[in-house]
């Protein structure tokens, strides 16, 4: 794996993570501000955006990366 791809890989991951941190925050902080809402309900709409942002998000950046670093 070269150097490079590493360093695709590496930086694709950080952001995903970074983009689950402030989607977490997001929802836990509209869904606090409503008070309508358990905290077992928001911790599910936590693990929701988590589970979306990984699909959507994950998956188009591991298509990209592929495109970018194909052995062709």
């Amino acid at each position: 794996m070269s150097i490079f791809k590493l360093i695709a890989t590496s930086v694709s991951v950080m952001t995903l993570v970074s983009i689950i941190y402030y989607a977490q925050k997001t929802v836990n902080e509209q869904l606090t501000l409503e008070g309508e809402y358990s905290d077992a309900e928001i911790q599910a709409a936590r693990l929701g955006a988590t589970l979306a942002c990984t699909t959507l998000l994950g998956g188009a950046i591991e298509r990209l990366l592929n495109g970018l670093f194909s052995d062709h």
